[in-house]
């Protein structure tokens, strides 16, 4: 008992070692040291880092608390099981955000049909319409267009407009000049917009971070503060992955 409780020890303060050091490391050694030692610190430094960006994908996409942390959950144990598929390794952010509009769509969809089967059949209809929510449009058809984009382009928009990352640190990761990632990543932003214009909503380049990032606030911001509150969430992925097999 006294061996297991010295472990679990060990296990924290390497996490949080880890947390506290994770930007000294990139997404792609975090994903790496994962897949070689099934390292469930490097996990939950990798939830932390993106942790964020997943949820506003969830929440835009479906609308419900509970619905969209189900999808967040869901969405890090599809990289517990397919974390070696990522290549190449620093795509994790750009691989994540697919995963998680997959997973969102989903389960928007199973929750479409639930209440089709629950809805009973009313006499008279609701006299009172809803004005439609112009600014929920606009981020649901953002997060369409942005999942259409090639991912050389995608990619930077999520590094840089949803994880927050500068340039600078974007073209380190990426192994890309910052001219490059700065061109791109205009280019990213006027293809957005020009399909966006199409829908009839004109908005600026500048302004696509600020609608992708609003929403619910993410109830997992505060471990990037707090460094050790996202270790059960990590735990639990890497529990509930292996009790689900290969």
């Amino acid at each position: 008992m006294a061996t297991n409780q010295m472990s679990e020890v060990i296990l924290h303060l390497r996490s949080a070692v880890l947390l506290r050091d994770g930007a000294g490391l990139t997404d792609g050694q975090l994903l790496e040291d994962f897949i070689s030692r099934r390292d469930e610190a490097a996990l939950a430094a990798l939830i932390v880092r993106h942790g964020p960006m997943v949820w506003g994908v969830c929440y835009r996409t479906l609308r419900n608390y509970h619905d969209a942390e189900d999808a967040f959950q869901a969405t890090f144990l599809v990289l517990v099981h397919k974390a070696a598929s990522i290549v190449p390794r620093e795509m994790v952010a750009n691989w994540l955000y697919g995963v998680a509009r997959q997973t969102a769509l989903k389960a928007r969809a199973t929750a479409a049909k639930r209440k089709g089967r629950e809805r009973q059949v009313k006499q008279m209809p609701e006299l009172a319409a809803v004005e439609p929510d112009l600014w929920r449009d606009l981020q649901t058809l953002l997060d369409e267009e942005l999942s259409r984009l090639p991912d050389k382009y995608r990619v930077v928009v999520v590094l840089c407009d949803l994880d927050g990352k500068t340039r600078t640190e974007v073209a380190g990761q990426l192994g890309l000049p910052e001219g490059t990632v700065a061109s791109r990543l205009a280019r990213a932003r006027a293809i957005l917009a020009k399909r966006l214009a199409r829908h009839g909503l004109a908005v600026s380049g500048g302004t696509l971070a600020a609608v992708l990032s609003a929403g619910r606030p993410c109830p997992f911001s505060g471990y990037q503060a707090s460094g050790l509150g996202v270790w059960p969430l990590a735990r639990l992925v890497a529990v509930r992955s292996r009790s689900k097999g290969p």
